[in-house]
């Protein structure tokens, strides 16, 4: 029972090494234009305390504030958008962090992924875990092709 206990609380990771620099790796989060390479279209700023907003069509929009926006290390937070329609998730995302731990790796670059409140015990957790599977795939496509797989309008 401890073990069924524990693995509800346990946040959606991943770790990608991908074939590009870690500066390559992090320029897919540190601007409007890099996010939109992978994720999907984005516009805003990705400075630390600076906001980045993704469309996702009729499906809405995710807001995310840029609490560290560095080289080996980017963390969003998740907040509500401002006059116009969030996606689905966004009621249970709000406050949870995407964390982008970026080092060298054998091969380029590791990439540790961490969506710190994203858990099992969320509604949307499957169909978050099948949309962050995928987004991740698109990072690196985009590592080892130069073209990603973002969602588009």
């Amino acid at each position: 029972m401890t073990g069924a206990t524990s693995t509800q609380t346990e946040d959606f990771t991943a770790v990608l090494n991908l074939p590009a620099s870690p500066e390559a790796v992090a320029s897919l989060f540190t601007s409007a234009a890099g996010v939109s390479r992978w994720w999907g279209p984005t516009r805003g700023d990705g400075a630390t305390g600076g906001t980045l907003v993704t469309s996702f069509g009729d499906y809405g929009v995710n807001a995310m504030r840029v609490l560290e926006s560095g080289p080996t290390r980017v963390v969003w937070e998740s907040i509500a958008p401002d006059g116009v329609t969030p996606t689905g998730h966004t009621r249970e995302w709000l406050g949870t962090t995407m964390q982008f731990d970026i080092a060298p790796g054998p091969e380029g670059t590791e990439l540790r992924f961490r969506h710190a409140g994203l858990t099992p015990r969320l509604e949307c957790w499957d169909a978050c875990v099948t949309a962050w599977n995928s987004f991740m795939a698109s990072i690196e496509a985009f590592a080892e092709t130069g073209t990603g797989t973002p969602f588009t309008l």
